[in-house]
């Protein structure tokens, strides 16, 4: 789904697991328990995604966009943030599979992880 414009759209429960969505666009879109396992999120822009208890296990977040995104009790084992291109204010209390020495991506601060 390359360039796809999912802006806004309710994709809850939606399983979009191993699915491309290099350069889509979800921003503020809702993926609450979506299945996203093995999905390509290469480049996208997920600001202010609501993506709470969704399955992301494995999936590619080089060069997306995760500011403002909600990512509590989400399951990311095997998801490398160190590639995400941007992680202000991504919330992550409860979730899942983040080692506990994550490094954050340059050009962010430790505290744009924030427990809310």
């Amino acid at each position: 789904m390359p360039r796809t414009d999912l802006a806004e759209k309710d994709l809850s429960r939606a399983n979009l697991s191993g699915s491309s969505l290099t350069g889509a666009d979800p921003r503020g879109a809702t993926l609450h328990e979506a299945y996203l396992r093995d999905a390509d999120l290469t480049d996208a822009d997920l600001t202010g995604a609501d993506l709470r208890g969704s399955h992301l296990e494995g999936a590619n977040v080089a060069g997306c966009t995760l500011d403002g995104a909600d990512l509590r009790d989400a399951d990311l084992r095997g998801v490398d943030l160190t590639a995400a291109a941007s992680v202000a204010g991504v919330k992550i209390d409860g979730a899942v599979g983040l080692p506990d020495d994550t490094v954050i991506p340059p050009g962010t601060n430790q505290d744009d992880l924030e427990s809310v």
